[in-house]
């Protein structure tokens, strides 16, 4: 079994030491993560399809990329990894915009994730025959239109970050408007 450690959190973010990302999903314990929204040119949403394999929420739609923050270092390399391993993204710094932090805390099964989330936004037009998915966490990207993400239909297959889709539904009705500059986490 691989070890991935990672800062272990109190509620309030104010940093305990590093745990294995394992007992943190075992006990519960809050941690820090990054979800990555790429948005193209018709302001469509690129989400991947989580593989059935996952653990948790398998075969379920999520954000274009994400991932754990690895202990010590900062979200904007997280997401620089993340976007490279899960579909093969050759990113730079410049290319993200940091948008918010939210408090995300889910069961599943076993698996308790709490998670402080660092939420950036690409603008991009992604070619999906460009991208290579790693098969242990992707199995397919597609883009959306923002209606269908932000609807709350808790019947579908689209991962339940719903206090997220409410502030990424704010920002992005008038994305333009909204984004201004480039900013680094």
């Amino acid at each position: 079994m691989e070890h991935e450690l990672i800062d272990w959190y109190d509620e309030n973010g104010n940093c305990k030491g590093v745990i294995d990302k394992a007992i943190a999903h075992k006990k519960g314990l809050w941690h820090k993560s990054v979800h990555v929204w790429i948005v193209n040119d018709k302001n469509q949403i690129l989400m991947q399809k989580r593989c059935a394999k996952k653990k948790f929420f398998p075969n379920y739609w999520d954000c274009s990329f994400a991932g754990h923050i690895a202990a010590g270092e900062k979200s904007l390399i997280s997401a620089i990894r993340e976007g490279e391993e899960e579909l093969g993204l050759k990113l730079k710094p410049k290319d993200f915009k940091f948008l918010f932090t939210i408090k995300e805390d889910f069961a599943w099964k076993d698996i308790v994730s709490r998670e402080f989330v660092d939420v950036f936004v690409l603008k991009k037009n992604v070619n999906l025959e460009d991208l290579r998915y790693q098969q242990e966490e992707v199995e397919c990207a597609q883009y959306f239109e923002m209606a269908e993400i932000f609807k709350h239909d808790r019947s579908s297959n689209i991962f339940p970050h719903v206090d997220e889709y409410e502030r990424l539904n704010q920002i992005f009705k008038n994305f333009e408007n909204n984004l201004g500059e480039k900013n680094e986490r």
